[in-house]
Parts: C-alpha cells; sequence; structure tokens
C-alpha cells in the first residue's frame, strides 16, 4: 500500500508541462459555463508564443482562436518574470475590438517555472454604459437630489493594461518602432553606437525572441540581420 502512494505521489510530480496544461483544458470549458458568453475565458501554452492559445472558449470578444499568439502583457509576464512572486493577477484592464474589459490572469506552473496563463477576460460594455447613463440621469435631477454611484465597476483595479486582439507579431513591431522614435534620431543618422544601444534596449525587453523581430529590427534600424545578431552578443558579453 506504501509503496503505491509513493509512485503515486511520484507521478503526479512528474508530469509533463503539457500533461499539467491538459488538466487545466476542461477548466476552460467549466467557466464558460458558470460565467456565460459575457466572459471570454482562454488557456495559453507559454512555450509556443506565437501559437501560444490551447484553449478558448466566447473568443468572438477578441477574434482569437485556437493557435493564436500571446497577447503584449502576457509576453512581458513571461519576460519580467513577476510570476516569481506572484500566482495571479486579477482586475487590470484589456482592450479588445474597441470594447473595455475586466481582465485576470492565473500563473501556471511547474516547479516554478511558467508554463501556461488561464485568463479571463469579461466584457464590461453594457455595464459601462449603463453607468455612463445613469450618471446623466441623475444630471438631470432636481438640485439637492443625488443619487450614490460606484466610480468604477468593481471597486479597484491594478494599472495593467492588455491589448487582446494585438498579435505579438504586431506588438513587437509597434515596440520596435516606439522605441526608435523615443530616441528622437531618424535611422539614417544614427551612429553605430546609438543603433547598438537600441538593439540593446529591445534585448531588455525580450523582443529579439520574438519570431521574425530580428528581421524587423534589421529592416528598421537600416541593419543586415548578422549585425543585430552581433550586436546582441556584444551585450550578452
Amino acid at each position: 500500500m506504501y509503496i503505491e502512494i509513493v509512485k503515486t505521489v511520484k507521478e503526479v510530480f512528474t508530469m509533463t508541462n503539457k500533461e499539467i496544461l491538459s488538466i487545466f483544458v476542461p477548466i476552460v470549458n467549466f467557466l464558460s459555463e458558470i460565467l456565460g458568453e459575457n466572459t471570454e475565458i482562454v488557456l495559453h501554452d507559454v512555450s509556443n508564443p506565437e501559437h501560444s492559445v490551447i484553449a478558448i472558449q466566447n473568443g468572438f470578444h477578441s477574434g482569437r482562436t485556437i493557435g493564436s499568439s500571446l497577447t503584449d502583457f502576457a509576453f512581458q509576464v513571461t519576460h519580467n518574470q513577476v510570476y516569481t512572486t506572484q500566482d495571479y493577477l486579477v482586475n487590470y484592464t484589456a482592450k479588445a475590438r474597441g470594447k473595455d474589459f475586466i481582465a485576470s490572469t492565473f500563473y501556471i506552473k511547474n516547479n516554478g517555472e511558467l508554463i501556461g496563463m488561464l485568463c479571463l477576460n469579461t466584457d464590461t460594455t453594457i455595464i459601462t454604459n449603463f453607468m455612463k447613463a445613469a450618471h446623466q440621469f441623475v444630471g438631470c435631477l432636481p438640485m439637492g437630489v443625488s443619487m450614490t454611484m460606484g466610480e468604477t465597476i468593481t471597486g479597484s483595479t491594478t494599472m495593467v493594461e492588455e491589448n487582446l486582439d494585438v498579435p505579438i507579431v504586431s506588438f513587437a513591431e509597434s515596440i520596435i518602432s516606439k522605441t526608435i522614435a523615443d530616441s528622437n534620431i531618424p535611422p539614417e543618422r544614427m551612429t553605430r553606437q546609438e543603433k547598438m544601444e537600441i538593439v540593446w534596449e529591445l534585448a531588455n525587453q525580450g523582443i529579439p525572441r520574438m519570431k521574425g523581430a530580428i528581421s524587423e529590427i534589421a529592416k528598421q534600424l537600416e541593419l543586415s540581420e548578422s549585425t543585430v545578431y552581433r550586436y546582441i552578443s556584444l551585450k550578452e558579453d
């Protein structure tokens, strides 16, 4: 009996990442049944950033399907490693297709390593519109008549914003463009050192790890891809 228990415990603690993530797939469906179609539920496998979504319900909110990529926020989580000190993040804002969402993410880990994320994104459009209409109504009431209303939907939100419908490739392109623009120097006028510092700054954000990012950096900085790789290696040295 004791040997069987030990064997079972060992099997649980030696599960592969894919086996652990597979446990969460039916939970996606379960949460969808509970929360309804107003909430998008997404399961990510972070080992494949460009095609991380392995299960999703109510994806019409963001237009995502199985095989879609990580979001900008999710990529930053993998790079900044905030999951090492937190198990989840709740009530932050997100946007998709012109609509506002309240989002929460649970970090799925295997021996401390981030392997996936379970994300819930609730469309707040109806509530927001109702609150706006109610405030307008209050403004029309006679003087001396007032109503007390909450200023936010949740009472408190975490100061994070996520773009649910922006593919990770588009996110990389925008970060590269913004980093170059923030330098206030056109690439054609940059010195070798200035271009190298741009590459290093992008490397600090983990951008070169994204598929196609090296090519995009080279294109926007007017460099060869081999030069971009060389600049990155100089930083690592």
